[in-house]
């Protein structure tokens, strides 16, 4: 039992291996297909002549209209000096004998690709392993000469702006950018730009001879403002002391002005929001208030009568009167006591 128990726990140790190596094997296949762009569809060979293929290598991409649709397979040097490329394309791309076969800059650092580009229709359908002429193709863009024949602009331009331009000058030679029109005049507004400026320096610069010109006619007054300025510089330099104690005490002072402004915040908002309310219940019933402001200076008075013998008020009952609603919700006065001499005879 013992060994049997062995031989199932190998058994199930060399199946999770075994399993683990496959999904490894797995793993590591789809990274090298998708980081080394391998194409399992079926393919067909065609070859293109060209005059020259500089900077085109194996492996480069060939496109129709930005979409991949093959690869460069192989480049080889013929015997009349012309250079055969053979690529591959998907089954579905179609090639007569009028398609044409051009080189493209992929990037300013020397990247290329082929690009295939439809004829004017109605060839004949090339056969598979068939070749593309001299005369329907075009070789690459020698960038080295045509980014040579605009480096003095170059030089006055930004690097920003010479990349942009760069990519945008490339892209118009090779026709997959804006026309030649377009971008000459885009160079004509960035030289103006740089013309504008020029004549912007030069404006500076008049404008220094001027004020230059003005402080000479009035050397002896900006000698003053020199010297009075050294002189307030003196001053300060010698109070620096006083100075810096003086902030410091504005500093305190400052902050503790603030301390209390948000201290008083909270008490400050909730009187004005009682005051608010205040002056609406007045101005809604400002007659009430009129009389009463008017009544209470005799009110007080007669209190201060009241209180003359101390800190308290006698009081006597005169009348009782009880209300009550009468027929109709007319009040009704019913008198319970009740008395007409001492202090409550009539005045």
């Amino acid at each position: 039992m013992t060994r049997r128990g062995r031989g199932d726990g190998l058994w199930a140790a060399a199946w999770r291996l075994a399993v683990f190596a496959s999904v490894c094997l797995l793993g590591g296949f789809a990274m090298v297909a998708v980081f080394g762009q391998l194409r399992f569809d079926q393919d067909i060979s065609y070859t293109a002549d060209f005059t020259n293929v500089s900077g085109l290598e194996e492996g480069n991409f060939v496109r129709i209209a930005g979409v991949e649709i093959g690869k460069v397979q192989h480049i080889e040097v013929k015997p009349d000096t012309t250079v055969a490329v053979n690529f591959s394309t998907d089954a579905s791309v179609i090639l007569t004998d009028d398609s044409r076969a051009v080189i493209r800059y992929d990037n300013l650092i020397g990247g290329r690709f082929l690009e295939l580009q439809e004829g004017s229709g109605g060839a004949q359908r090339l056969a598979p392993g068939q070749t593309i002429t001299v005369e329907h193709t075009q070789p690459a863009l020698d960038l080295d000469a045509l980014i040579g024949g605009f480096r003095p602009l170059f030089r006055a331009l930004d690097p920003e702006q010479v990349n942009a331009l760069a990519n945008q000058l490339v892209a118009v030679f090779q026709g997959q950018g804006p026309t030649v029109e377009a971008f000459l005049a885009q160079m004509a507004t960035l030289t103006g730009s740089l013309a504008d400026r020029d004549q912007l320096f030069t404006e500076v610069i008049d404008n220094l001879d001027s004020v230059l010109g003005s402080l000479a006619d009035r050397s002896d007054r900006f000698g003053e403002a020199v010297d009075s300025l050294s002189q307030l510089i003196s001053g300060l330099s010698q109070r620096k002391s006083e100075i810096a104690t003086s902030l410091a005490y504005t500093d305190a002072a400052a902050r503790s002005i603030a301390a209390l402004l948000s201290d008083a915040r909270e008490p400050a908002h909730r009187t004005v929001e009682q005051a608010d309310r205040t002056s609406a219940l007045v101005l809604a019933d400002r007659d009430y208030f009129d009389d009463l402001l008017n009544t209470l200076p005799d009110a007080y008075r007669i209190l201060s009568r009241q209180g003359i013998y101390g800190d308290y008020f006698s009081f006597y009952l005169c009348d009782l009167l009880l209300k009550i609603n009468g027929e109709g919700g007319q009040p009704v006065y019913i008198k319970v006591a009740g008395q007409s001499t001492g202090r409550c005879a009539p005045q």
